[in-house]
């Protein structure tokens, strides 16, 4: 059974994954396309890509997210679902196949916009932290329509980069222990994300793309309200957040 610390680790990195907004994408190689190479070019294609999510109020979408353990040379795959809403609400459901290979909800992920949950069905416990005790990353923070990118990232465009599909590259300008580099695969159009890949320090990757995509479609804010169940343990029970 996890405990407490195990579960709060593995979440943190999952605040960073929401920033990845976009529809279901392949990474391009390198064409005849010119590269857009220069950091006055990064910036701009940054400064876009903001603009899109800072007109978007709402988003859903089925996602595929495999995490790759260097050391241990395994990659995980998971499928599921997700919501997000402004201000502050997300939810992540986590499906994995049960009886008769039918998918089945096993872990679910959500902010209210108060509180931030863990639920994991298979040991019937559930964590829960406070958003205003965490302190979001930008990578989170934008998304809900505040916070400036190029304030907290240095950007530049890789090599694989093209004027159809920009890939962006993203440094924290200071060191943080949850990652070292944030990837995504853009529309060259829109500037939306089609394709997003995390790197800790470790040399671990979590790569994410998403399908059935559809925004601004005015979910109900019910999708991200959370109860715990009587019968589920709470490893971190708080009275309230505010």
């Amino acid at each position: 059974m996890k405990t407490y610390e195990t579960m709060k680790r593995r979440a943190l990195p999952l605040f960073a994954s929401m920033l990845a907004l976009g529809a279901a994408g392949v990474l391009m190689t390198a064409s005849a396309a010119t590269a857009q190479e220069s950091k006055e070019g990064a910036d701009e294609v940054a400064r876009k890509m903001q603009a899109f999510y800072d007109k978007t109020k709402d988003f859903q979408a089925s996602f595929k997210q495999v995490y790759t353990d260097q050391a241990a040379g395994e990659s995980k795959t998971s499928v599921g679902n997700v919501y997000i809403k402004k201000p502050g609400m997300m939810r992540w459901d986590y499906y994995q196949a049960g009886k008769e290979k039918k998918y089945e909800l096993h872990k679910s992920m959500i902010a209210d916009g108060k509180a931030f949950w863990i639920y994991e069905l298979e040991f019937q416990q559930v964590f829960k932290e406070c958003l205003s005790n965490s302190k979001l990353p930008t990578s989170v923070s934008f998304l809900m329509g505040e916070g400036d990118l190029l304030k907290s990232f240095d950007a530049s465009l890789t090599k694989e980069s093209t004027e159809k599909r920009p890939v962006l590259k993203l440094v924290p300008k200071e060191p943080t222990s949850k990652y070292k580099e944030i990837r995504f695969v853009l529309d060259g159009g829109t500037y939306q994300v089609l394709k997003t890949t995390i790197f800790d320090p470790y040399g671990n990757t979590n790569e994410i793309v998403f399908s059935k995509v559809k925004f601004n479609g005015n979910l109900d804010a019910a999708k991200f309200q959370f109860t715990p169940p009587k019968s589920a343990r709470q490893l971190n029970p708080e009275k309230s957040c505010p």
